[in-house]
């Protein structure tokens, strides 16, 4: 699937990060694609860890109580060592996450598997002009008719989820040719959830809007320009936060409540 691309420039690879980051302030999209990143947090080591244990739960099979902490320490092994040491946590504040991704199994283990076929599906598409469509789907199931369900695990409250599940449904279909049935996002920790059911219409229109962003961030990268800068609650979290204005009154805003 090629995209409606009209500016030449460099090569891009977006994600469903920088998706959703230029759907809320493409300034901080462009700052990703110029490899500029913002802290690794708490919250989201908690998620990856917790994300891991529910990918090894779908391909294993349940874990028991008793051994949930081991597994998490064994994932943190396997290939989490390095964003552990980026956060920075100390051994009781390990031990804290690793007691908070065992609550969060235990809601997940209540979710049925039926149905289930992989987990942690990479996506890495060619989408032409220079652009690659990359992405994570957490979990691809058989839907009701025989199609493909998408879930994306949500491990604190759901937000806003459209975004990325619409990019989802794109790059699934850009990778496979098809379009899946049923594409959902679902909090574990709320039990929240939302979905979309897309069509060729919906994915073209997405398309259409990846195709936009990367015209858009073509013609930033030859003025030398980050773009227009959209202050929210995403600016926490935002790779540019200590030379924005705006973010740093909309972050101030927030902590006041």
């Amino acid at each position: 699937m090629e995209l409606p691309i009209t500016v030449p420039g460099p090569d891009l690879s977006v994600s469903a990060t920088t998706y959703v980051a230029f759907r809320q302030c493409p300034a901080s999209a462009v700052a990703r694609l110029q490899g500029i990143y913002g802290p690794e947090s708490r919250a989201s080591f908690k998620g990856t860890l917790a994300h891991r244990v529910f990918a090894r739960h779908l391909e294993e099979g349940p874990i028991d109580a008793s051994d949930v902490a081991d597994v998490c320490r064994q994932e943190i092994g396997k290939g989490l060592n390095a964003k552990l040491n980026s956060v920075g946590l100390k051994p009781p504040e390990l031990r804290l996450v690793i007691q908070e991704v065992g609550a969060l199994y235990e809601r997940f283990r209540t979710f049925s598997a039926v149905g289930f076929r992989s987990s942690e599906v990479y996506v890495d598409v060619d989408a032409g002009t220079g652009v690659t469509l990359r992405g994570r789907i957490d979990a691809v199931f058989e839907s009701d008719d025989g199609g493909t369900r998408l879930i994306d695990w949500k491990t604190g409250q759901l937000g806003d989820a459209d975004d990325q599940l619409a990019f989802y449904a794109l790059a699934w279909t850009a990778r496979t040719g098809d379009v899946p049935s049923l594409i959902e996002a679902l909090s574990v920790q709320t039990g929240e959830r939302t979905a979309q059911v897309p069509s060729e219409r919906t994915v073209r229109r997405t398309a259409e809007d990846v195709g936009g962003l990367v015209d858009t961030v073509r013609t930033l990268f030859a003025a030398q320009e980050l773009g227009e800068r959209r202050a929210g609650p995403w600016c926490r979290w935002c790779p540019i936060l200590s030379d924005c204005l705006e973010g740093s009154a909309a972050t101030d805003l927030y902590d006041r409540g």
